[in-house]
């Protein structure tokens, strides 16, 4: 196995992990390993927990290595080394690898970095605000180990720990993030950085969402024969009937912010579900609408994980360090200072209230360690034009909107923003065969 060795860096390397033969389920081997890192490198007495990866050799050694790529999967939550995720991402960088070496990246918490076992959470089997505290009290002080920094600073120590010099990293959805938060605490070790359904991760509110899901609904009706008028007008009205038969709207607005993923094609499962309901024929929608089965494998995600980064991460509507009444009380002013029509044809309430809207389940987790966690991005931080980056958005994505991945090109001077038409979220991943994007992520990869 070759891996291209970098430039010495300032630190001392940590010691050389040891390789083994690991199966990921795909037909190229892989070498598999792990380092230890601080469970909190601002209290070492709280121990270690394992990092681990596996390594993809690239397929022509016959010639010197071009480079290694490092990825990680999103959420939070998701681990790299999990077949759907590997596989996809192999297949869409595919010529790309034949000099290239791939590192898989399971973020401390993830796939085989000790995941963050909730089992309540996991599998959904208690309402969400216990499973969600009885999560943190199982990580106790632990729990403010698991951030983007901590993360950030453990691919790092790997970087070195494998003797690797500038990297790209490619990080999707949530790793987006991740690679920023990398980037600004380690842009020195950076060849080149692909984000691909770029996340800013600075609005508490998450505003883009229900506008972006609205306009990639009107442009998947717009250029489908068969999707004729205005569907926003239609989905306008069934919201009116849900509210007439006091139904909740929790389950339709869960499907609409996640529509994204599969666009375009969901967004005209979620318009022809609309048309037969208010023509008198509920089953379609009431089909769609129904909640799939709970939980998921936890070598593939690990809710724990994704709740505990959140809640450290990502900016609330509230003082993280106050009492829970008082956290109820901003968060409900939050709420009454935007205006009752902002969220239409959802009410202001209703809408960021929701489940979907994701607010708040952090009220129930723990208050930050005295002297607060690291922010994961400064707020005005720009990033060296030491390194380029690739940003990527779905024209009709409504997880990570278009306007989003505007603002992260802001923070990097040497961008290219890459909208991929007609498509939703990471499409590169979802379609690798098909998605124009794919040309795109090759394309910077061999001319950087």
């Amino acid at each position: 196995m070759a891996l291209v060795l970098g430039v010495a860096s300032a630190q001392a390397a940590p010691p050389r992990p040891q390789l083994h033969s690991c199966d990921l389920g795909m037909p190229r081997p892989f070498r598999c390993g792990h380092i230890m890192v601080p469970a909190l490198r601002s209290d070492p007495a709280l121990g270690e927990t394992k990092v681990a990866f596996a390594i993809r050799p690239r397929r022509d050694t016959s010639q010197p290595s071009l480079g290694t790529i490092v990825a990680m999967d999103g959420g939070p939550g998701y681990a790299a080394t999990a077949k759907p995720y590997a596989s996809s991402l192999i297949a869409a960088l595919g010529p790309v690898l034949r000099r290239r070496d791939l590192v898989l990246y399971d973020m401390r918490g993830t796939g085989l970095s000790d995941a963050v076992d909730c089992p309540a959470l996991q599998a959904g089997l208690i309402q969400e605000p216990i499973a969600i505290a009885e999560c943190a009290n199982q990580l106790g002080p632990r729990f403010a180990g698991y951030t983007s920094a901590e993360g950030a600073e453990d691919l790092d120590q790997l970087r070195r720990a494998l003797g690797l010099g500038k990297i790209f990293f490619y990080g999707d959805s949530y790793g987006t993030f991740f690679g920023q938060a990398y980037a600004v605490r380690h842009p020195g070790s950076l060849r080149g950085l692909i984000l691909d359904s770029a996340y800013p991760g600075d609005d508490p509110y998450y505003r883009t969402l229900l506008p972006a899901g609205l306009h990639g609904l009107r442009i998947a009706c717009r250029d489908a024969p068969t999707c004729g008028g205005d569907p926003v007008a239609r989905l306008a009205r069934l919201v009116a009937a849900f509210h007439r038969d006091r139904r909740s709207t929790d389950p339709l607005i869960s499907f609409l912010l996640e529509a994204g993923t599969l666009a375009p094609r969901s967004y005209l499962s979620l318009d022809q579900g609309d048309r037969r309901f208010l023509a008198g024929e509920p089953r379609r929608l009431n089909r769609l609408l129904a909640p799939g089965p709970a939980g998921e494998k936890l070598s593939e995600y690990s809710s724990g994980l994704a709740i505990a980064v959140e809640c450290n991460d990502y900016k609330l509507l509230w003082d993280g360090s106050a009492p829970f009444a008082q956290r109820v009380a901003e968060l409900s002013a939050a709420v009454r200072r935007l205006p009752r029509d902002f969220f239409a044809p959802f009410g202001r309430k209703e809408y960021l209230l929701s489940k979907a809207a994701r607010l708040t389940p952090c009220l129930y987790w723990p208050a930050p360690p005295a002297g607060g966690l690291p922010a994961p991005i400064p707020s005005d931080w720009r990033a060296p034009r030491s390194f380029p980056t690739l940003i990527t958005a779905g024209q009709v994505d409504d997880v990570t909107s278009v306007r989003e991945a505007h603002e992260v090109r802001a923070r990097f001077p040497r961008s290219r923003l890459y909208v991929v038409p007609d498509r939703g979220h990471v499409s590169s991943l979802y379609f690798p065969f098909r998605s124009p994007e794919v040309r795109v992520i090759r394309r910077f990869v061999t001319s950087h």
